[in-house]
This record gives structure tokens, sequence and C-alpha cells, in this order.
């Protein structure tokens, strides 16, 4: 069953989710090297029209496949809202056409799908690095590897968003600056979660998928230990977690700091939290569990 802490706010958006579970939590959890295969970007559809986009990271070891959906709709007079979506290549293949027709009959917001250039669902090596924090030593970030793969390239990854991505989309469209959604599950979730607290500003609405806080020895709860909460007092921020979530090791004493307490903590600072659980779904099945609240949360006035 889906539990929630009975302070937290909930949004409207977010409840939306409660009519599509049954059939999500029939779903198995899908390979992360899948093809990802046809998207609702092959599709015949009216609402949206999409746009690919190859770059590649400036020191050249991370491609990224950008594909960018716009609203088949005159522009408001202030901009479309816009989503961007981390693993961006499975968060394509999760959103369909009844999700485009839900977010249509709102604020349409522009899709923004970052993930890499790859027919995979994730290129797990390149996000391993991109949506994981900083580690420093003395003030000075320092080289770490989890599980066998290089990490702490969430700030260059963030700059770089602002630096090209959001340059690449804003020339296409008008985008309201005032309504800008960040979307992540996973490494994504933490990736998310570490721009709140590191760069709040950013964004204005932030949605967290099980953000995986046990990485590196849950060195992001610290940051949000130490985070001025009135920095983000004007953020609607959602967290969900599923219930199935796979054991992880963590020494550090901060990590045991889970993610119901980490909204817990956000919520008592006074600020606009939503925190639920999906008891009855996996890690894997919170991709598309998360997102499709994400969609609706962008595409609200």
């Amino acid at each position: 069953m889906k539990t929630s802490l009975p302070r937290f706010l909930l949004s409207a958006a977010t409840l939306c989710l409660a009519c599509t579970l049954p059939a999500q939590a029939q779903q198995t959890t899908r390979p992360w090297n899948e093809s990802v295969g046809p998207t609702i970007v092959d599709q015949q559809q009216s609402l949206y029209r999409f746009e690919t986009l190859i770059m590649s990271s400036e020191d050249g070891k991370r491609h990224y496949k950008i594909q960018i959906g716009t609203p088949n709709r005159p522009a408001p007079a202030r901009g479309h809202p816009v989503i961007y979506m981390v693993d961006g290549n499975a968060a394509m293949a999760s959103i369909d056409v009844d999700d485009l027709k839900a977010i249509s009959s709102l604020s349409a917001p522009v899709l923004v799908a970052i993930g890499y250039d790859t027919e995979a669902r994730h290129d797990v090596i390149a996000r391993s690095f991109d949506y994981t924090p900083p580690v420093t030593e003395n003030g000075v970030s320092k080289p770490v590897e989890v599980r066998g793969r290089l990490g702490g390239g969430a700030d260059i990854f963030l700059d770089y968003i602002e630096t090209h991505i959001k340059p690449a989309v804003e020339a296409r469209e008008p985008i309201d600056r005032s309504r800008q959604t960040l979307w992540g599950h996973s490494y994504g979730g933490l990736f998310t979660l570490h721009t709140l607290f590191t760069h709040p500003d950013l964004y204005q609405r932030y949605v967290a998928g099980d953000p995986s806080l046990w990485w590196y020895d849950g060195i992001l709860v610290k940051t949000a230990q130490a985070f001025d909460t009135r920095r983000a007092k004007d953020k609607q921020i959602a967290i969900m977690v599923g219930g199935q979530r796979r054991s992880t090791s963590m020494s550090n004493a901060a990590a045991q700091w889970s993610t119901q307490d980490m909204a817990k903590h956000l919520q008592e600072a006074g600020l606009n939290v939503s925190y639920e659980n999906f008891s009855e779904l996996n890690h894997g099945q919170m991709l598309a569990a998360s997102l499709k609240p994400a969609l609706r949360i962008a595409a609200q006035l």
C-alpha cells in the first residue's frame, strides 16, 4: 500500500498517480542495458513535436542525447514551463500519449530528456560520474570510485546543463524561468537533491524518485543537514520512494538518516515538501512512478 507521513503536504498532481499504480505494480524491473526501442518521440501524435540533439561533455568523455518535446500550441506570454529529466532515454520510454494528454490539459511544459547517446536505457558509467556529488578532502575535490565506477561529477554536469543544455532549449522556444522543474530517479534522484541543497535557485520544483542517499556513505545527508533551508522557502519539493529498495552498505552514522528522515527535516523547517512511500513498487518501478506525477507538477500554473 502507498503510505505517507500524515503531516506532509501532498500536491493534487502527486495524488493523481494513484489511478496508475495497479498497472505499474505488475511491471518487472527492466535491465539498464536493455534497448529503449520506439518511444513517444517516434509515435504519431498531435500534442507534441520532438527534436533530438547530440552533445558532448567538455572533456569529450560523455556523450549526451537531448530529446526536446515542445507543445504544439503557441507559447504563453511568459513562455512555456519546462521539465528537465535526467536518465532521459529511460524517461522518454516511460512517457505515453495519455501522459501528454494529461499535461496538455494543464499548462503543457517543454520536455527536456537529458540522456546519453546510446540505444540502451542508461549509460551506467557516464551517469555514475554525472549524477553523484563531489567529494572533497581539505577543501579540494578528489576522484572517488563507488562500485568500480568513477563518481563525483555532479557539479560539472550541473554547470554543463546551465551553460550548454538550457541555452540550446531556450534558443528554440520561449521558456518561463520561474517554472522550471528538475526530475531524477535513483542516482538521478541523488542529483536532484544535490542540486536543491547546493544551487536551489536553478529550479523552482524538484522531484526525486527513490534517491540513492546511500552513495559514498551518505555524503549527501551531511549536505542536507547543513543546508540553510531559508534558501528554499519558495520551492516545491516532492520525494517518492519504493517499498522494496535493495539493501546497501553504509558505515557513516549520518547515512542512517533515511529518505523519510530527510523529507521530515525539510518539512519541519517549513518547506513545501511532499513525501510518499509506494510500498508495492521496487526501485526500478519507481522511475515511472515518480516521473508521471513530476510531469503534472511541471504543468501546474
